[in-house]
């Protein structure tokens, strides 16, 4: 299972416990508004900690829960998930924090220490990040984290979205 520690979070399996604080957290247009699903209803947040809690327990990438060390409190969601791009396998960075830690460098604290995760601890030699035309906090924290713009798409035939990428 991953854990890991950064300077003002803590990173870990999701719980069954955090449903409330991951509800609140994708239920939230805001939050939720560059996700293609949109928010989330009290049963498809139970859908995504349940999947979470399953991939962790089978040593599968997954999303892990953003502890902020200074209340203990859960403040939002990054980690991994498994993306087929135009016929290629390639593996995600994502990350999502509540309202109220917006702004402060939590994503990018966050999105750094997983990124290292990925390349010392599982092998990985590649990550991307997929951000949607506007979203400029997110390229942000991506460009911070080590991610270089690499080509615009269609996602989903839906969504116009960059892919950033990083390699080790």
């Amino acid at each position: 299972m991953i854990n890991i520690t950064t300077e003002r979070l803590f990173l870990r399996p999701f719980q069954g416990d955090d449903f409330a604080k991951v509800h609140q957290l994708l239920s939230d247009p805001a939050v939720m508004r560059s996700s293609l699903k949109g928010p989330y209803s009290k049963q498809k947040s139970l859908l995504f900690i349940n999947q979470c809690i399953l991939k962790s327990e089978n040593n599968e990438p997954s999303l892990l829960a953003v502890i902020d060390k200074k209340n203990n409190q859960l403040i939002g969601s990054c980690g991994f998930f498994p993306q087929k791009i135009q016929g290629i396998e390639e593996l995600e960075l994502g990350y999502r924090l509540l309202k109220d830690y917006w702004g402060k460098g939590f994503a990018t604290e966050a999105a750094m220490a997983v990124k290292t995760y990925a390349f010392k601890e599982m092998g990985v030699t590649r990550l991307i990040s997929l951000i949607e035309k506007g979203n400029n906090a997110s390229l942000r924290v991506a460009e911070k984290s080590g991610f270089r713009l690499e080509k615009q798409m269609l996602y989903d035939g839906k969504m116009s979205v960059a892919i950033y990428a990083a390699t080790c």
